[in-house]
This record gives structure tokens, C-alpha cells and sequence, in this order.
């Protein structure tokens, strides 16, 4: 008898040869076997009577499994494993590794054949009194918002109980519509639901759920983020695995914990790009909690107070139930109101006089105003001449201008240098500042009013009256809900003529996600040099529906997601001779690619510091099948060019 096992390392399966005094029911258990001339801990996958002959597979080389621990993942788990590494075209062994396997050894693995049961009976007993207990134990405020029960979300419950397969969509008409409807839902539960995990795209938002759901489930909470030290990260995944905690908790990753018998997933403001990872295994907490949810047969619920086009798409079709239609609300928002900066004097400062009006309205109530920028330090620089704005000579990113300290800097790789004296393009003398940052939003505003500004990034808290407060949208997160009278973004173009196809749908995002911050009888002003813009219309009526229609009637001409499937490769190298780009070229001629579109490669700035060099190929196709096959098959091929390395992202977020 053979088993193939896979260890936590950008590795294939390996198999191993099955001892005669070990049991055969080894597919999900820890095995510890020799590899690299020691002893490592790895999953068994498969087992059968024979190994295949494979270049993974040498009979004579099979050694034998050293011992055996206990069944750490069930047959539907191993095959979300499968899936999760063949989807995203990672070796196994990484999705491995990202499936805290390497927690789970150095929690568990010294005990033999505990299983996932609880330690004694009596702390079971003991978990369902405690429940009884705290039950009536949730905040006044939050339990004040619980809707009545009788509602659309007993659908939710009834998936729940039944524990079947559903992924439900809800468009909440605000953050705090969106928490009380997850804390309805365990309320009607109570004490019946076990085998929970909720994503947040935050880490914030962690402990503010937590701190609630604590009171009904006491222990059985556990945490997980990417800022847990190890030991505290072992000892909740010792937790998870032992069954004393079984409602999860986290940011991305918490998707991936070994929960047994999962009932429920909830995954809150869904569209978040927070969802999506950048390193190591790239894959999508929301995309992978819908299979995960379909592999375990669990409910899902995906929420958002502007979803995803991609998920607003999946309700549309079938796929995902709707809940609610934040559409059909009215009332209980600020007015959001266009500003036309054309022809005004905003060359020369960035806040207009609509806005600063306001703003001393406002003073005058004593109630603060958020003004909203796009990024910190003053301006960019622009040559007036000719247009050109200067960018970083390592990763041709535009440079922030810091007035404070005289200097350039780049924020995405860190380089400085002095405020250049001259055009790099056309050589000329005549730059200037262009577009607004934090420093010349408070500069400008200082010398309006002679007031004290706070910036977001200095407090955290804001405990003492101020007028003014500026910031990123990101800085700005943990300020408390309707808590300024009005709010302005300053930048509203640069959001919308961001390179990307989703610009459109980000800047709706974000704009709807800062009115959470403003009162809702307040204002927020979005300056732009373009008010007929179609998209500020849907933004200022709050017209969802007509967004979402217009944006997949402009996907569906350009053949984007999600009527398509995109697969970016990122090719990196020291140094890039004529033959590399002859050999991958060869390459792709070679592979006789039919059925989907290939774009690239072209050269961009390389986002890795010990390679200069980057180029980007993307593969597009509406069939699934097609495009995984092709970018394997293209993967497989372009690592044997010598001093590589690729990055492959499937369903990206960025290009």
C-alpha cells in the first residue's frame, strides 16, 4: 500500500510506502516521513495499491512513512485542498502551508489520535450552560438594531439547520444594517449553530465583532489575523482543532482554519480588496469562502453596502438568493453633492469655495468636517509645459512632493531624492504642484481659518472638538460612524481615471463606504472637473441598480470579468537580454493557444527590489476549463527559462 502526502512546501505529492503494522485509513492524517534526509510532518491525500509512474514517483526511491498521528482534515476538506491548489495553479504544498498545517503539527501532532472531540464530556456540558447564561448578554446598542425574525433571513437560518449548500447576497443599507443582520441570524440560532467562520476585511473589525459575539458564545470564540504571534496563533489553532472553539473570527486567512463540521460562513463588506492576497498563495477569502461553503455544504453569506459587481452579477444569474435592496432607501443618507471645479481657481489651491463654506457653516455649529485625500505628503509635481509629471526612475511610479521636508518620494518603493529643477520629458523649467495631499489640504485650510488641524494618522481618537480633520479613506477607518457633519473628497478624478477596469466600481465603493462617516443629515461634496460624468450621477442618487447595469453592460463589450476569466502572469529577471524575450515568445508560439486571448507581454515597473526587471502577460477567456489549461501548461514551460520568477494571479484585482 502506497500514500501520496504532500508537505507544507512548494512541492507536488510525494508518495511513500505504507508500512504493514500501520492502518490503512490514513487520507487526511498527519504523517511524519523522511524527506531532505530528515523526518517532516505532512498530510496524507491518497492511498493505493500501487504508485503511479510519474516524475514524482521513482519505485526504487519510495521510503517508508515513519509514523502516523491523527486525522487532521475530512474527505470535503481534502478536496477544497485540491481545488484551492489547482485553481489558483499553486503546488499543493503551498496551499498547504497556507492552511496553518505547520500550526496544526506543532499544536496537535505530539498527541496521538485526539480527533477533533472535545477533551471530556463535562467541558461540552459545561459550554451549552455557559451559552444558556449569556445569551441576553448582547450590547443594548447592537441589540436594539436586530430587525424583526420574521424575515428574509429565516432562509438564512433554515440553510443553516438544514446544512446544505446556499450563498446568499446581502446589499445592506449601512455597516451597522450589515452587523445587526449577522447578529439576528445567531440570535434566532442560538446555541444550535456550530461550525461558524466570519471574514472581515480588517483587523479592527475583528475584535468589534468579537467583543459582541463573546457574550453569546463565551470560549468558543477564536480569533485569527495576520498579526497573532506564532505561539498565540498554535494555541488557537490547538483550539480549533480540539473543538473548543468552533465560531471563527479573522481577516483573509481565518478562511482556511481546520474548522470541523462547518455550518456557516460570513464574509461582511465582501467587495473589499482586502480579500484578495498579494503574496504566496494569491487567492480571494471571498471567492474561496462560496467553494469552501459548496465543498462542506455550509451557508454562505456574502454582504456589502456596494457589493461586487462580480457578486451583484452571481444574484442576478442565480447563483447567489438577493437579500434586501439598499436601492429601494431613500432616506437615512447624506446628500451627496457635485461640485463642477471648471474654470474656478483650483489651479492654484484644492479645496473649492462651496466646500470651504461649508466648512465654516459647520465651525460655527461646532461639528467637524473630513476632508478626504487620495494620498499623504502635498502634491504631486507637474511640468506645466508640456504635462509631464514626474515619476520615480525605479519604478516609474509618480513622485509625492513633500514641501516640509523639500523632497520627492516615492511610496511605492521608497526612493527619495531632491524636487527635481527641470522637465525629465521636454526639459523645461516651469513645474509646479499638482493635485491635492494631506499637507496642502491642511496648509491651505491653516491659513483659511488660523485653526489647529488634526490629522487622521495623529489620533486615533477624537475625543476634544476639531474643526477639521484630514485623511485617507483608509486613515479615517476607525473613526466612529456619522461623526462629522459633512465630508469633502478632493480627488474625486484621480479616482475614477485610475488604470483599471474596476476604477469605476472602486470609486462607488469607496465614496459609499466614507458616508458611513458623515451624519445623515449631513453632506458629502465630491469636487471633479468632469460633473457629467455618468458614474457621479448613479453616486449622487445612490442609484445601485442603475450602476451595476451600466457597469456589466460596459464588462460584457470589453469581454471582462465577470463574463470572462483573466489570469495575469508577472515575469521577473535580473537582467533581460534579447533571448529571454526570444524565448518566451518561442514559447508562446509554440503552445498553439485557441479559445483565449492573449495580451502581452509587455514590459512594467517590477514591484520586487532584487529584480529590475518585470513583464506582464495576461490571459483572458470565458471558458474556465480553457484558460486553467492554458496558463498551466504556459506555467510549466516559462519556469525552465533560467533566472526567472513569476508571480501567477488568477482573478486578479490589480493590473
Amino acid at each position: 500500500m502506497y500514500a501520496d502526502v504532500v508537505f507544507p512546501l512548494k512541492l507536488p505529492p510525494l508518495t511513500y510506502r505504507v508500512p504493514s503494522h500501520i492502518p490503512s485509513d490514513l487520507k487526511g492524517r498527519i504523517v511524519k516521513a523522511p524527506l531532505m534526509n530528515r523526518g517532516c510532518y505532512g498530510l496524507v491525500i491518497d492511498v493505493t495499491d500501487a504508485p503511479e509512474k510519474s516524475g514524482n514517483t521513482i519505485l526504487k526511491n519510495i521510503k517508508d512513512i515513519e509514523s502516523v498521528h491523527q486525522r487532521l482534515v475530512s474527505e470535503s476538506t481534502l478536496t477544497f485542498l485540491k481545488w484551492l491548489s489547482e485553481y489558483y495553479l499553486m503546488p499543493m504544498g503551498t496551499a498547504l502551508k497556507s492552511c496553518f498545517f505547520e500550526e496544526a503539527v506543532e499544536s496537535a501532532c505530539k498527541i496521538q489520535d485526539i480527533g477533533y472531540r472535545r477533551q471530556e464530556t463535562g467541558d461540552r456540558e459545561q459550554d451549552v450552560k455557559d451559552r444558556e447564561n449569556n445569551e441576553e448578554q448582547i450590547p443594548k446598542t447592537e441589540k436594539s438594531e436586530i430587525r424583526n425574525p420574521e424575515s428574509e433571513f429565516s432562509l438564512v437560518c433554515n440553510s443553516i439547520k438544514e446544512k446544505n449548500y446556499k450563498s446568499f447576497l446581502l446589499h445592506a443599507p449601512s455597516v451597522s444594517d450589515e452587523r445587526s443582520s449577522l447578529f439576528e441570524i445567531f440570535k434566532n440560532l442560538n446555541s444550535d449553530i456550530n461550525g461558524v467562520i466570519i471574514l472581515v476585511p480588517e483587523i479592527w473589525q475583528v475584535e468589534r465583532i468579537s467583543s459582541i459575539l463573546h457574550g453569546m458564545f463565551g470560549d468558543r470564540i477564536a480569533i485569527l489575523h495576520s498579526r497573532m504571534s506564532r505561539s498565540k496563533r498554535i494555541e488557537t489553532i490547538n483550539r480549533i482543532i480540539s473543538g473548543k472553539s468552533d465560531i471563527i473570527i479573522g481577516t483573509r486567512s481565518a478562511i482556511l482554519a481546520p474548522v470541523k463540521n462547518l455550518s456557516f460562513i460570513a464574509v461582511m463588506s465582501e467587495h473589499s480588496p482586502a480579500y484578495k492576497g498579494e503574496e504566496g498563495l494569491r487567492y480571494n477569502g471571498r471567492d474561496v469562502a462560496v467553494m469552501r461553503g459548496f465543498t462542506e455544504k455550509s451557508c454562505v453569506l456574502l454582504s456589502s453596502v456596494c457589493p461586487s459587481t462580480e457578486s451583484f452579477h452571481n444574484s442576478i444569474i442565480g447563483k447567489y438568493t438577493l437579500l434586501g435592496n439598499s436601492s429601494k432607501k431613500t432616506t437615512g443618507r447624506p446628500e451627496i453633492k457635485i461640485v463642477d471645479t471648471r474654470g474656478s481657481r483650483l489651479k492654484d489651491i484644492s479645496i473649492s469655495g462651496e466646500v470651504l463654506k461649508k466648512a465654516k457653516e459647520l465651525l460655527l455649529k461646532k461639528e467637524t468636517f473630513l476632508f478626504l485625500v487620495s494620498r499623504e505628503g502635498y502634491s504631486l509635481i507637474r511640468c506645466n509645459d508640456c504635462g509631464y509629471v514626474a515619476r520615480c526612475s525605479r519604478c516609474r511610479i509618480p513622485l509625492v512632493f513633500y514641501k516640509g521636508k523639500s523632497l520627492v518620494r516615492c511610496n511605492y518603493c521608497g526612493f527619495e531624492e531632491n524636487v527635481p529643477d527641470h522637465c525629465e520629458e521636454c526639459n523645461g523649467f516651469n513645474l509646479k504642484p499638482y493635485g491635492a495631499g494631506a499637507e496642502r489640504v491642511k496648509e491651505e485650510l491653516e491659513s483659511f481659518t488660523a485653526l489647529s488641524i488634526l490629522r487622521t494618522k495623529d489620533s486615533e481618537l477624537l475625543s476634544d472638538f476639531t474643526p477639521f480633520v484630514i485623511g485617507t479613506t483608509l486613515a479615517a477607518k476607525n473613526i466612529s460612524e456619522h461623526f462629522f457633519g459633512a465630508a469633502a473628497l478632493l480627488n474625486t478624478d484621480a479616482l475614477l481615471s485610475r488604470p483599471d477596469f474596476r476604477a469605476y466600481e472602486r470609486t462607488f465603493q469607496e465614496i459609499i463606504q466614507a458616508s458611513r462617516f458623515v451624519k445623515q443629515d449631513g453632506s458629502i461634496f465630491l469636487q471633479t472637473w468632469t460633473p457629467a460624468n455618468k458614474i457621479l450621477k448613479f453616486i449622487k442618487q445612490y442609484d445601485f441598480n442603475g450602476f451595476y447595469k451600466y457597469e456589466l453592460s460596459q464588462r460584457k463589450t470589453i469581454d471582462y470579468p465577470p463574463f470572462s476569466k483573466i489570469i495575469l502572469f508577472n515575469m521577473f529577471f535580473k537582467s533581460m537580454p534579447q533571448k529571454i524575450l526570444d524565448d518566451i515568445q518561442k514559447i508562446i508560439d509554440d503552445s498553439n493557444i485557441t479559445g483565449v486571448e492573449l495580451l502581452g507581454p509587455v514590459e512594467i515597473s517590477s514591484s520586487l527590489k532584487s529584480y529590475r526587471y518585470c513583464l506582464q502577460m495576461l490571459i483572458k477567456s470565458k471558458d474556465r476549463k480553457r484558460i486553467h489549461t492554458t496558463a498551466k501548461n504556459l506555467l510549466n514551460k516559462l519556469e525552465k527559462i533560467k533566472g526567472i520568477k513569476i508571480n501567477v494571479d488568477v482573478d486578479p484585482l490589480k493590473i
